[in-house]
Parts: structure tokens; C-alpha cells; sequence
């Protein structure tokens, strides 16, 4: 016999109730939110991404306010940013990602090695954005740092003062959030290495009420709901109207965008310059630039009007400075259309007939922003310069099945 049976039911606090009532109403209001768009309501191609993105804002409110265990602090790669699983915000395709949360009463170390790794950066929030007051309060980079000549390095984060490489955090603040940028230009190189541990001694069961209390669950639940909100305003719906306000509503036209001028989560350490793309099946969109930036790292990469970054692991959707081969004059031309126009320097669209091209332009002494202008596909060959170097089919298709082989060896996925 049940031994519930003819007794009432226990259930949870009053106040966990409430967060988890709380979540999934905040869930269908954006949904209705994302579906009240133009470009949802004008375009059905976009909506089948839009519900996409609302199962994907689900993971990452699971893995960014759910998951962390503070008493178990690391860095994590794979529940990130990474591929084409966690793309909110557009991840850069080149950006090897660590998220860690730590608790700015303790001592933390991070140890790692560099490789082939170009540009590290390292930005905290003082929590998880979306909730109030929340901003990036530091950014580090690594050339700051001291760094072995074997690539080695050691970094103390802590609230007090320490000899060495030292990153202060916010002793105020018990759950603190942390974005890693570590740019690789070549996904098949070496990655480098890093962990983060906890370094001050603490009891057993300092943080039980992470794992047994139900207003700590209520406090995370209700975090998780906040962090809904923030991705479909400031990702979904905001960075697509911000690209076309900073343009003056006008499509296919880069504009900058410096820093953290697009969302607390943005670089710092970047200028960015951002335009939203629309082309028809005949059309291609010419971006060029009349020399090479002068950035420690740089690249293009599309995405769709969700914020998604579009298909780089398999198709030709990004190029880097690495990637990018300059014209005979020291600038260069990049394509952006449906189809391949058969030279190195194209952005493959995926199939998308909108979307956005984002420019990002890493520690550079400069903040140029790329010329662009629409023409018709078959008239290509006159519009771009004669010595514009040329691809085969055959070179593509070798082309995109080792930037597939690369994101396996950087993911192991």
C-alpha cells in the first residue's frame, strides 16, 4: 500500500515553488516575446531557429545557473561555448571558450600552458548576467602576464594581494562568473592547457546548501529565469536591432561597435563591426578593406538573426587572419553569398537568406571598419580584383573537411 495514501502530499517551500512557477512562465513569455518579431511573423525561414534557440537558452541556463558546483571549481569547455551546440551571442569561431564560477571569498589558481594559443583573455562579471546590477567588472590579458619560456604559466586569483601573476576578484560576491577567450587560429594546433583549483582550505560540507537547501535552489532557479530574459533581450531580439540602429535600418553595411558597446559579455579588448546581411539567390555581398588590421587576432564570421553563429565546423562560413589572403595591394575582398564564387576568401551563408556578419579585431591599434556594398553574383568576376586568388571545388571540399577534422580534435565531438 502507498503510504502516501489518504495523506497529503509534502510539498516544496513556498518560495522554490514560486522560482520554478516563475521559470516557466518567464519561458513562454519569450516565447511570445521572439514570436511577436518582424522577422519572425515576415520570414518563415527563421522560425524554426527561433524555437531552436529557446531549447538552446534552456541548456545553457542549465549549465551556467543550475550545474556549477562551487565546491568543485574548474573550468568548462565542452557545456560553454563551443561548436555549434552553445552559439548565443555568436561564439567566435576561433575562440577555444572556458567558463568558470568562483566564490570571491576564496583563493583560486589557474595553471596552464599556452601552446598556439595567440590571444588569451580572461573577463569576470560579478554573477551571471541577467541579474541586476551584474556587469564585467575585469578583463585581463595574458601579454600582461608572465608566461615561461616553455609557454608555462601560473595565475592567483584572489580577493587579497599576491606576489606574481594576480587577478583580484570581488570578496563581496559568492557566485561570480567567468569568460575565457583563447584564440587559435589553426583548430588543428595545440591547444595549450589550463585547470583551476581552489587553493584555501574549507570543510566538507562548507557548501551543502548548495546541494540540500531549498532557498539556495530558489535563489538558482530564479537566477536561471533571469538569464532567460537576458539571452532573448540582449541576444535573440537586441543585437540584431543594435547592428541595424547603429547602420540607420540599412542592411549589408558594416558599422563599429567598440568594446563591451554590444552586451557586458562583449570584449573589451575588441572593436567589433557588425552589419546585418540580407541577400537574394542572385546577389553576393562584397566586404573589403584597403589594408590588413592591425590586430593580434581578427576575423569575419556569420551568423543567423538569432544571434546563432551560422554552421563553421562544416561549411565555409568564417575566415581569419590566418585564413584571409590579402590582395597584391596589402588590402583585401571577402564574398558573401549563397553560392561559391570559387575564391579563398568567401563566406558561405548556409542557405540563409538573412543574417548577420560580425568583424571582430582583437588588441589592435586600430579601429577600421570594413567597406561593403551588394552586386549581382554573376557579375562577380568584374566587381573583384584580377588577382584575386582562386579555389577549385576539389580545394574547398579539402578545405572544409579539415576545419571539420580541426573542430574534432579541438572537441573531441
Amino acid at each position: 500500500m502507498n503510504s502516501t495514501s489518504g495523506s497529503k502530499l509534502t510539498t516544496a517551500t513556498p518560495a522554490l515553488v514560486k522560482a520554478w512557477n516563475e521559470y516557466h512562465a518567464t519561458l513562454e513569455e519569450m516565447r511570445l516575446v521572439m514570436e511577436a518579431t518582424e522577422r519572425f511573423q515576415q520570414t518563415p525561414q527563421h522560425r524554426a531557429k527561433a524555437y531552436h534557440t529557446l531549447m538552446e537558452m534552456q541548456a545553457m541556463a542549465y549549465n551556467f545557473a543550475i550545474a556549477p558546483r562551487m565546491s568543485h571549481p574548474r573550468v568548462f569547455v565542452n557545456c560553454g561555448w563551443q561548436t555549434d551546440m552553445y552559439t548565443l551571442g555568436q561564439n567566435g569561431q576561433d575562440f577555444y571558450y572556458g567558463v568558470a564560477f568562483i566564490d570571491g571569498r576564496q583563493s583560486y589558481r589557474l595553471r596552464g600552458r599556452m601552446g598556439d594559443i595567440s590571444l588569451f583573455l580572461l573577463q569576470i562579471l560579478n554573477g551571471l548576467f541577467g541579474e541586476p546590477g551584474v556587469h564585467a567588472y575585469a578583463n585581463h590579458d595574458w601579454a600582461d602576464f608572465k608566461i615561461d619560456a616553455d609557454g608555462r604559466f601560473e595565475v592567483i586569483l584572489s580577493a587579497t594581494q599576491h606576489p606574481g601573476n594576480w587577478i583580484k576578484i570581488d570578496e563581496s560576491v559568492g557566485y561570480q562568473f567567468i569568460i575565457i577567450r583563447r584564440a587559435l587560429t589553426d583548430w588543428h594546433g595545440d591547444k595549450g592547457e589550463l585547470e583551476l583549483e581552489r587553493i584555501n582550505e574549507l570543510p566538507d560540507n562548507y557548501y551543502d546548501a548548495d546541494e540540500f537547501d531549498e532557498a539556495a535552489m530558489a535563489t538558482r532557479i530564479h537566477r536561471a529565469a533571469q538569464f532567460l530574459r537576458y539571452l532573448t533581450h540582449d541576444f535573440n531580439i537586441n543585437l540584431y536591432e543594435w547592428y541595424l540602429k547603429n547602420g540607420s535600418r540599412k542592411k549589408n553595411m558594416l558599422t563599429l561597435l567598440p568594446g563591451t558597446k554590444t552586451s557586458e559579455v562583449g570584449s573589451p579588448s575588441a572593436n567589433y563591426a557588425m552589419a546585418i546581411f540580407e541577400l537574394a539567390e542572385d546577389e553576393a555581398l562584397i566586404i573589403e578593406m584597403d589594408k590588413v588590421p592591425d590586430g593580434v587576432y581578427w576575423s569575419f564570421q556569420l551568423g543567423d538573426v538569432w544571434s546563432r553563429s551560422l554552421n563553421y565546423s562544416s561549411r565555409h562560413s568564417t575566415l581569419n587572419n590566418a585564413e584571409v589572403v590579402p590582395d597584391s595591394d596589402g588590402g583585401f575582398h571577402l564574398v558573401v553569398s549563397h553560392r561559391d564564387p570559387g575564391v579563398n576568401n568567401w563566406l558561405d551563408t548556409c542557405g540563409h537568406i538573412e543574417g548577420t556578419v560580425v568583424f571582430r579585431n582583437y588588441r589592435a591599434m586600430h579601429a577600421p571598419v570594413p567597406s561593403s556594398r551588394t552586386v549581382k553574383f554573376a557579375d562577380l568576376a568584374a566587381e573583384l580584383p584580377k588577382g584575386m586568388k582562386k579555389i577549385t571545388l576539389a580545394e574547398r571540399q579539402k578545405a572544409v573537411e579539415y576545419r571539420r577534422q580541426g573542430q574534432l580534435k579541438m572537441y573531441g565531438e
